[in-house]
């Protein structure tokens, strides 16, 4: 590539960067979405706390004079939530529960819960409330209430209080492969996290950008600024311009998007232990780079493919639809492959190029890729960028100077023949 060659892209490439760099929308959605994306992690929260909190008296009706006090010191003072008083009643008789539930009409309990001795030996408890009990409350309450049971049964059948405690302690599962250190594999939180920021930041990030670039193109091509453009540069090193300075811009917003995520990280939280919760080793991280550096430059140019060939976002929303198929297939297989154990086709299809950059960076995030197949799949996505490329440089050579009539697939197929 000739000096006047590069000088012509970089020029484009500058253009392309500082203008949309220095736009007001640009700074508002780099500072926004984070913003917003908080908000929408909190939110739901916040809406909820004040339900979630809102305290309530319950009567534990038991028959049992140890097992009712145990549940009401746990309502009342252990419960990390806080949201009940519980008051123990030692009757279980039927006179006693028409009496409960006319406290409950008389608005002087929210509810009770009724455990007589065919409770403890069936299991089945019933809770009758004022109000209907929401998911997270009958959960609470049979997760409790299952602890709470399961110590009583074992105490009838003479266990030591000390072996129940011991009996019942949880269990920690550490999982660790053959090829694998320890203490170098990633964990669940890793995983999750990994799942939110690449199938939705950087599908986001590619689809947004792809477009971005086809519509840079098509309001070019619209406004006949094109011809002028072309006295000064041959049409590759448009196309090149274009997408490099598009490039620029969502490495920038990305970059300001991950310092601000990691300056979060570490405010909250120390390094060691900020580090410890992503597991993610620094390697790992630069091939994520790499990957969506990659699938910007193959999706890019198939978006400036489109944008040349047509003449408005109408015409070229079918291909629009093609070209993103592939983003949005990539995200439903790394939800699902996210809890899942690796499976023969979502590993063949992490090769296809188009579902590369997201499957793939799934599968390294999740220590399922060999250092062989990274390098295979890089090898076939820098092959299809190639291919692309020269595709996309075909099409657009003689795309950018076509007006009016919508081409037709004989006539495109014509120009990457010819072009």
């Amino acid at each position: 590539m000739t000096r006047d060659a590069l000088r012509a892209i970089r020029i484009v490439l500058w253009r392309e960067y500082v203008h949309r760099v220095r736009s007001r929308s640009f700074v508002l959605a780099t500072i926004m979405t984070p913003v917003l994306l908080l908000a929408l992690a909190a939110v739901p929260p916040l809406l909820a706390a004040p339900h979630l909190m809102q305290r309530k008296h319950i009567v534990i009706a038991c028959a049992d004079r140890e097992l009712g006090q145990r549940l009401q010191k746990w309502f009342t003072e252990d419960s990390y939530i806080g949201r009940y008083t519980a008051e123990f009643d030692a009757a279980t008789t039927a006179a006693e529960h028409e009496r409960l539930l006319a406290r409950l009409h008389a608005a002087q309990a929210d509810g009770f819960l009724w455990i007589d001795d065919a409770a403890i030996t069936s299991g089945r408890v019933s809770y009758t409330s004022r109000q209907h009990a929401d998911l997270f409350e009958k959960e609470y309450l049979r997760s409790t209430l299952a602890s709470a049971i399961t110590r009583e049964r074992l105490a009838l059948r003479g266990i030591a209080p000390a072996d129940v405690t011991r009996l019942l302690s949880p269990i920690r599962l550490d999982a660790v492969a053959l090829d694998q250190r320890p203490g170098s594999g990633p964990t669940d939180t890793a995983g999750l996290i990994v799942i939110a920021f690449l199938v939705l930041g950087l599908e986001t990030s590619l689809l947004s950008y792809g477009v971005m670039v086809m519509r840079s193109v098509l309001d070019d091509k619209s406004s006949r600024v094109m011809e002028v453009l072309l006295c000064a540069a041959t049409p590759r090193e448009l196309m090149a311009g274009k997408i490099l300075g598009v490039g620029m811009v969502s490495l920038t917003q990305v970059a300001t998007w991950s310092l601000m995520g990691v300056a979060a990280l570490f405010l909250g939280a120390s390094a060691a232990n900020a580090r410890a919760a992503l597991s993610l080793p620094f390697g790992n991280l630069l091939v994520f780079a790499l990957f969506y550096v990659l699938g910007y430059l193959l999706y890019s140019s198939l978006f400036a493919a489109v944008g040349a060939a047509f003449n408005s976002i109408d015409e070229a929303q079918h291909w629009n639809f093609l070209i993103t198929l592939p983003l949005l297939i990539s995200g439903l297989m790394a939800w699902t492959a996210a809890g899942m154990p690796p499976s023969a086709l979502f590993t063949i299809v992490s090769f296809i190029p188009p579902f590369t950059p997201v499957l793939m960076s799934m599968r390294i995030a999740l220590g399922q890729a060999p250092a062989w197949q990274v390098g295979l799949s890089l090898a076939l996505l820098l092959g299809s960028i190639y291919v692309a490329l020269v595709i996309s440089a075909r099409i657009y050579r003689v795309g950018i100077l076509m007006y009016g009539k919508k081409p037709t697939m004989r006539e495109i197929a014509r120009w990457m023949r010819f072009a």
